[in-house]
């Protein structure tokens, strides 16, 4: 009976101790199936993901072979940095050498333009080359005829441009000015100044005179015609002025006045014009009065400094020279012996004169007179279109001379001497 009791326990033992070794092989089973469901779903995705990377990589390579030359690319389709550097550098070498074949053609291209255009020049227009100081002032005149002259409500002694701020320093400055000028002597006290450059050409006289208005002004110009009636000159001007200055704000300023003379130096700023008769005068004193009105419009130096009136005007005349010997302006050339007497039979002095122009002498070369008359006689056939004769009257001024001008493009200079005063006066 204990033996099979004994036996009975032993096998409900081992069940027992069977059934929890299948509970750990199941829970065991389990684990390892799970882990390699994992590991397989794992290697899926891996590959999947590998699938992926390929199609990608071949796409990319595709965009590659698309996008770049293929011979930028290696073997494999992969873009070969190397090979795309070298492609770069010959390509920049193609693109200098484009630019220079390119420069080169515009430069021969400019180049024969500017050949057409020096073989189809026009004809130069002389008469704008050699414009007088007469027809500058024309041209002054009608370009500014628009700015007059406007007399302002002031009782002045001077001519007036534009309205002062302080009337007062205005005055003593301007008192200052006008006795700068003895009426009864005539005389201008200039103290240091400084009337005219060194290097420019002296008048050879000055009037000065204070001024109050534009028939003061013509008053004056009348004087000196009067003055140097006879003669044949040269005329300048230049102005007194009374010049305001304003520095600092609104709520602050300083006003200033000063004076400047009139000099020789600040006659270039207006043409001059040479004085033959009284049409000129009139001409002048016109030319003046525009000046004026425009120098009313226009009052401002600077943003400091304003012309506010004139007081005073200088006119520098530069007279022709008196006769003598000779001109003075030939006496270097007869002393050096570049013109002189040629001994000739016939009336050819006019040609042979000009013959030292068209075949001057030279230190290792002079020419005999013989020469010098077939030189003469050659520019005679040349001008007038047939061959020299012996009854030839000689060279006439009035009815050749135009011929000859156009005919050698030369710009001639005739001075006609007069006695009473003696004098030389220039008549073309």
């Amino acid at each position: 009976v204990e033996q099979a009791i004994n036996a009975v326990v032993s096998r409900n033992i081992y069940m027992n101790q069977s059934k929890a070794a299948t509970v750990i092989q199941n829970r065991v089973r389990k684990w390892f199936n799970q882990r390699e469901q994992q590991r397989l779903t794992r290697e899926q995705q891996i590959q999947r993901e590998q699938e992926q990377l390929q199609k990608q990589r071949e796409l990319d390579i595709k965009e590659l072979r698309e996008e770049f030359d293929p011979e930028l690319l290696d073997e494999e389709g992969i873009f070969d940095p190397e090979r795309y550097r070298q492609q770069q550098h010959q390509l920049r070498a193609q693109e200098i050498e484009e630019r220079r074949r390119k420069q080169d053609e515009d430069r021969q291209a400019r180049q024969a333009q500017l050949l057409d255009e020096f073989h189809n020049v026009e004809d130069m227009n002389f008469d704008i080359l050699f414009e007088t100081d007469q027809q500058e002032i024309s041209d002054y005149i009608r370009t500014h005829e628009k700015y007059v002259y406007h007399h302002l409500n002031t009782d002045n002694d001077v001519i007036m441009l534009c309205d002062v701020q302080n009337q007062d320093q205005f005055n003593r400055i301007k008192n200052l000015a006008l006795n700068r000028y003895n009426i009864e002597t005539g005389t201008l006290s200039y103290k240091s100044y400084n009337q005219s450059s060194i290097n420019q050409i002296k008048p050879t006289k000055q009037y000065y005179s204070n001024i109050a208005s534009q028939a003061d002004l013509d008053k004056h110009l009348d004087s000196v015609y009067n003055k140097e009636k006879g003669n044949v000159f040269k005329l300048a001007v230049d102005f007194g002025v009374l010049i305001e200055r304003v520095d600092g704000n609104n709520e602050d300023q300083t006003i200033k006045y000063k004076y400047v003379l009139p000099v020789d130096a600040s006659s270039e700023r207006r043409a001059p014009l040479e004085i033959r008769s009284r049409d000129n005068i009139n001409m002048y004193k016109q030319y003046l009065r525009t000046t004026i009105g425009s120098m009313q419009e226009r009052t401002n130096r600077d943003t400091h400094e304003k012309i506010v009136s004139i007081f005073s005007i200088m006119l520098f005349v530069f007279r022709y020279p008196l006769a003598g010997a000779a001109i003075p302006s030939l006496k270097q050339h007869i002393k050096r012996r570049e013109i002189y007497y040629v001994d000739c039979k016939v009336n050819l002095c006019f040609w042979t004169a000009y013959s030292f122009i068209t075949m001057p002498n030279s230190k290792d070369k002079r020419w005999k007179d013989c020469s010098r008359i077939a030189e003469a006689k050659r520019i005679f056939q040349r001008v007038n279109g047939m061959e020299f004769r012996d009854n030839y009257q000689g060279f006439d001024f009035v009815g050749d001379i135009d011929n000859f001008i156009n005919k050698e493009q030369v710009n001639v200079h005739m001075y006609t001497f007069e006695s009473d005063p003696p004098h030389y006066e220039l008549t073309q």
